[in-house]
């Protein structure tokens, strides 16, 4: 020991009530005997030990300080815990321990990294700061600030917030709640999840804030939702994230681009289930009124696809077929040219390199199909309608059971067909034949008077 001071005020203020005792006691003991002064020290209860260096205390109006420099170990074995830093300082009377520079803490659940530990014993409450870094066997944090609080059994970070969960998911906020022993917790302030797949491809997304539950293997998505996912985009209020399946609710809107192709497709609907594999979506299933717009932007075609509900099929984020059952309503416009506006019970739709290649309606279905430049019109029904494309433009299509077609011009040579099986014909922009089959009628009506 190098130094022993005692200093005592003026002999005037011996008053208790007034009198400031001031006393510092300084060691430089090193090693072992370093250890046994702290051990010994009343300060420190037995299941703790705290050992240094070099050791500073002070004793300042009943209150006791101690200052630890180099090689900081504090243990405690009652919580199975140690803390190792560059320095420490302990006020024993309010068991608040503050360790500084290079922190390093670790217990049987997690280990730690920090600049600096704020350690309130009569709390329960540890604050770390500065460039945290969080580790267990199912996740990692980071974080600017990072609190711990025992008796809530909760955790709180803030400050660029960055949450590691299993299965790849990154999520990042400014700010996270975590209920320890319920295991869900809550992000907020521009929250972002990110999804890594095993073979590249990302699914990102982000929202107002992002919630927890069943142990972070399900995340809520709340408030202004984005999804991004390759050429994928997708919009909703509100959303949730678990294994292989994605919820958007609050009028989603999803839409798709082809840049090389130039396509794009948007569907909308109350409720939108997407099916993900390896963060790529495969399908989607659409619930109560939903919308589907597809459009080619090189061939000006385009179908506008409204029923109660409906599912999509992916490849390589390109619809594949699509599947619309109940109230639907199929429109399909070419080059600006003609147009058809078809209705039935049920609708499946094949694509080939993202083009319409077949469709089929069926259950009292009706329609009608405008002919370039609105030359004439052809009225259909049917209890089926099969309709087939050659490059995107409709190249035949077959109408059965109770079939029936009237095609009426503007210089009024109408023609109705009916039968079993009727198969009609196009070329780009007009009907051009019609073939009747079974239980046939037809009737035909000219303007001139000397027409057959």
């Amino acid at each position: 020991m190098d130094a022993f001071v005692c200093k005592y005020a003026d002999e005037t203020q011996k008053a208790v009530k007034n009198i400031r005792h001031y006393f510092i006691l300084r060691s430089e003991l090193r090693g072992f005997l370093g250890v046994l002064l702290i051990c010994t020290c009343s300060g420190v209860n037995a299941e703790q030990k705290l050992s240094a260096d070099w050791v500073k205390t002070l004793l300042l109006n009943d209150q006791t300080q101690r200052n630890y420099r180099g090689s900081v170990v504090y243990e405690d074995s009652l919580r199975q815990l140690t803390v190792k830093a560059d320095s420490a300082h302990v006020r024993v009377g309010d068991a608040i321990y503050l360790f500084v520079h290079q922190v390093s803490y670790k217990d049987t659940v997690r280990e730690i990294r920090a600049d600096t530990l704020v350690f309130q014993d009569r709390e329960d409450r540890a604050t770390f700061r500065g460039h945290v870094f969080l580790s267990d066997d199912q996740r990692t944090l980071e974080a600017h600030i990072v609190q711990f609080l025992s008796k809530e059994d909760s955790l709180i970070a803030e400050g660029d917030v960055i949450l590691l969960l299993p299965e790849g998911r990154r999520l990042r906020a400014s700010q996270l709640r975590y209920d320890l022993i319920r295991e869900r917790g809550n992000l907020q302030g521009q929250t972002q999840l990110q999804v890594a797949g095993e073979n590249g491809d990302t699914l990102e997304a982000q929202s107002d804030s992002i919630a927890l539950v069943n142990r972070g293997r399900e995340l809520l998505l709340n408030g202004n939702l984005i999804l991004r996912q390759g050429h994928t985009r997708g919009k909703a209020r509100s959303g949730a994230y678990a294994d292989s399946a994605i919820v958007l609710s609050g009028r989603p809107l999803m839409t798709w681009t082809n840049p090389s192709r130039r396509d794009s497709v948007s569907a909308q609907g109350t409720k939108i289930l997407m099916d993900v594999s390896d963060q790529i979506i495969n399908a989607m299933v659409l619930s109560d009124s939903t919308r589907i717009h597809a459009m080619a932007l090189a061939n000006g075609h385009a179908q506008k696809i409204r029923s109660d509900s409906a599912r999509i099929v992916f490849r390589d984020e390109t619809p594949q077929r699509l599947h619309a059952w109940g109230s639907v309503i199929l429109n399909l416009s070419e080059r600006d040219t003609s147009r058809a506006v078809l209705s039935g019970d049920d609708l499946k739709v094949a694509y080939r390199d993202g083009k319409l290649d077949s469709l089929t309606l069926s259950g009292d279905c009706i329609g009608s199909y405008i002919a370039q430049d609105s030359l004439s019109e052809s009225r259909l029904r049917g209890k089926k309608f099969v309709l087939w494309f050659s490059n995107g433009e409709l190249a035949q299509m077959a109408i059965s059971d109770e079939a029936h077609c009237t095609r009426i011009t503007k210089d009024n040579d109408d023609v109705t067909v009916s039968g079993d099986y009727l198969f009609l014909k196009f070329t780009p922009g007009q009907l051009s034949s019609i073939r009747a089959e079974g239980a046939v009628r037809g009737h035909y009506t000219a303007e001139l008077e000397d027409a057959p």
